[in-house]
């Protein structure tokens, strides 16, 4: 099958095409040119901007057993509305992703329409007492190995675990969160969670489990990432153990670069989230870290969750919120203060390096895994728009700017109204 699109803005700082207009013929599901040739399929994107599809390194599609809240198939319709060609899915599901016929359970569910890749367990039942299989895992298809949302406690575990690992070439994924501090909290521990009377989680309940997982990644190697961090200091010392050579990574949700503990408000618990939104100084630190490269990807933490699940009480509702479909809107609104390439290297290059897979860029010879953006048109987050199974947005009923309006990834190819 071939297509063609008339009049892209290329947005790819490692195509020569990169800010030029051009047309681009895609022939079973390869780049083959930047010039006019017929093909099966032709649609004029009329000068929107073209990037190379996003790689979301940390989703949640409750799938299996939650399915009410999302599954495989409305989470991958979600990730293609919002820009997605790849997605990375946690293991947070019940039962866990924790065997070979675990993934291989995603894998065989994935549609061609999105590349899925998966974060297994590293612990039985996501316990942090038994290792799982870790080698097997890999064999079957596994991307990582995490406990998703728990935090890796047990040291012992983490260090086999990098030893493991390193063997097939797999980051671990931690979820930095001292298991002891960050205990029935609900926000950010400072003048906000005081006022609001509510529990909160120090910063130092992340830096602690950073700072001792980095002295076992020296003592252990491997690879070791940080998921969704979102203090000041962890950035900087994210920052230094880079400068000294250490295989660590690090990513930060999209939502922690946007709110602060004072977004809660009037105890709207579309604002509750893993790790807590924290202080405005740490919100700058964290857009200094994209901006630096300390931070490698921005991820969305895309977390759905039924009414009956948000609609409570802040302290007794669920932590989380879904982001993909918005993704492009925060990116957007981000722009003012990350420039827009950055963001887009964040979410492109960054994730790929992060689990040691190929670059993609729009060249000659690249498989097709392209976005078609409109930063100029405007929608609103409603029932008719959204795609997900869950609507606990903090952005719902609200107008957007910003959307994407096509995607294409290899012979498959989706474009919106």
């Amino acid at each position: 099958m071939s297509l063609l699109l008339k009049n892209c803005l290329i947005n790819d700082s490692e195509s020569p095409n990169h800010h030029k207009t051009c047309d681009l013929f895609i022939d079973n599901g390869l780049i083959k040119s930047f010039s006019e040739k017929k093909a099966e399929h032709e649609v004029d994107v009329k000068n929107k901007q073209v990037t190379v599809g996003w790689f979301d390194l940390n989703a949640n599609f409750n799938d299996p057993g939650r399915e009410f809240k999302e599954d495989i198939r409305s989470g991958s319709m979600v990730a293609i509305h919002g820009g997605f060609t790849d997605v990375q899915v946690i293991s947070d599901t019940e039962p866990p992703i924790e065997s070979k016929s675990d993934v291989e359970y995603i894998r065989n569910r994935s549609t061609n329409e999105i590349d899925l890749y998966v974060s297994a367990a590293l612990s039985e039942a996501l316990g942090g007492e038994n290792l799982t299989e870790i080698l097997d895992l890999h064999a079957a298809g596994a991307s990582s190995i995490s406990d998703g949302d728990f935090s890796i406690w047990n040291s012992e575990l983490l260090l086999k675990a990098l030893q493991y690992s390193s063997q097939v070439g797999i980051p671990v994924f931690q979820n930095p969160r001292d298991i002891h501090l960050s205990k029935n909290s609900h926000i950010h521990e400072g003048k906000f969670s005081t006022n609001l009377g509510l529990r909160g989680e120090p910063g130092l309940s992340e830096v602690l489990i950073i700072k001792r997982d980095l002295d076992i990644l020296k003592y252990a190697g491997g690879r070791l990432h940080f998921s969704k961090i979102s203090t000041a200091e962890s950035v900087s010392i994210i920052a230094r153990a880079k400068e000294e050579g250490l295989k660590v990574t690090a990513d930060v949700g999209i939502h922690n670069l946007m709110f602060t503990d004072e977004s809660i408000g009037d105890f709207d618990s579309n604002f509750k989230s893993i790790p807590p939104y924290r202080s405005e100084d740490d919100r700058k630190a964290l857009i200094e870290g994209v901006k630096s490269g300390a931070i490698d990807a921005i991820c969305s933490n895309h977390r759905p969750h039924d009414q009956e699940s948000k609609q409570l009480e802040f302290d007794l509702a669920d932590a989380g919120s879904i982001s993909l479909q918005t993704f492009y809107s925060s990116l957007l609104s981000l722009s003012t203060e990350i420039p827009f390439e950055i963001l887009i290297k964040r979410v492109t290059s960054g994730p790929r390096s992060v689990l040691g897979l190929p670059q993609i860029s729009i060249k000659e010879g690249m498989p097709a895994k392209l976005n078609i953006l409109d930063p100029e048109a405007s929608w609103i987050l409603d029932n008719s728009s959204n795609r997900s199974k869950s609507r606990n947005s903090p952005f719902w009923g609200k107008e957007l700017q910003g959307k994407v309006l096509g995607v294409v990834n290899g012979t498959h190819h989706h474009f919106f109204e």
